[in-house]
């Protein structure tokens, strides 16, 4: 288990970008719940955190994809014009399991 921060860091209905490891995570805080997905948007490399989170779904800064921060899943898949011109689409984002710890946030192993 690492900890990535303290429950101060994310304030509800905002998100935070963080590097635990060798791995680049987002916390989002929805609803006073907290959520942990990759950081990095599948499709184009989109730092995810700089994007935009209303409820519990993430927008991509780059080109558009949304995500649900509290699985991970793709919603909306950017658009086929995007598509056709970069040659891929977004996929799920991997999510991880936290635990909360004395006003701390963990990753679960």
């Amino acid at each position: 288990m690492e900890k990535v921060c303290s429950i101060l860091d994310v304030p509800e209905g905002k998100m935070k970008g963080f590097t635990v490891g060798s791995k680049y995570m987002l916390i989002a805080n929805v609803d006073g719940n907290f959520y942990a997905i990759a950081a990095v948007c599948p499709h184009r490399g989109g730092y995810l955190p700089v994007g935009t989170l209303k409820k519990n779904i993430l927008k991509c800064p780059v080109h558009g994809a949304e995500f649900d921060v509290t699985t991970g899943k793709l919603i909306k898949d950017v658009n086929p014009e995007v598509k056709e011109v970069t040659g891929s689409g977004a996929h799920d984002l991997t999510s991880y399991k936290i635990l909360i710890m004395e006003n701390s946030i963990y990753i679960r192993d």
